[in-house]
């Protein structure tokens, strides 16, 4: 009878370890998500989702600056020039693009535009493919090197 309470706890011992275990991959896997949700909310810029400009339907303007794609489809996966033409000449040498899934929490998409002429910037946009056949991309141009003005931008893209 006293080898009884010691057999359960050797059998338990086990199959406490393989949860515990269990309990940390589910945390590791969705840790980071809710973390950067709880952090991100004091720095990040808030938009109203009617000031973004479909870069699907047209080329969008904002306080004088110019965006435009290449194609208006957008796939997951293959290259889309973004340009953008600002009003003026600019003290910077690239622009950043930051664009986060609307529908699906896909990360923080960013691309930098280079500068290919004087008022000129460009770069190759290539979103990544997600388990739906469409999805919005929001996000804006960040238009300064002191990332105080933004243009809010979206993008929808299909599958092919």
């Amino acid at each position: 009878m006293m080898n009884e309470p010691s057999s359960r706890l050797a059998v338990s011992h086990p199959l406490i370890i393989t949860a515990s275990i269990a309990m940390l991959a589910v945390m590791a896997f969705f840790l980071p998500s809710w973390l950067s949700g709880f952090f991100s909310t004091a720095s990040s810029t808030t938009i109203a989702p009617a000031a973004y400009c479909s870069l699907n339907q047209r080329t969008c303007q904002y306080q004088g600056y110019q965006a435009t794609l290449a194609d208006p489809l957008v796939h997951p996966l293959h290259a889309n020039t973004l340009t953008v033409i600002a009003p003026q000449a600019l003290n910077t040498e690239t622009l950043l693009v930051k664009l986060k899934g609307v529908e699906m929490n896909m990360g923080e998409y960013r691309l930098a535009l280079t500068q290919t002429g004087k008022l000129t910037y460009q770069g190759e946009l290539m979103l990544p493919v997600c388990t739906e056949d469409s999805m919005t991309w929001a996000g804006s141009i960040t238009l300064d090197h002191e990332a105080k003005k933004h243009f809010p931008i979206k993008v929808r893209m299909e599958r092919l």
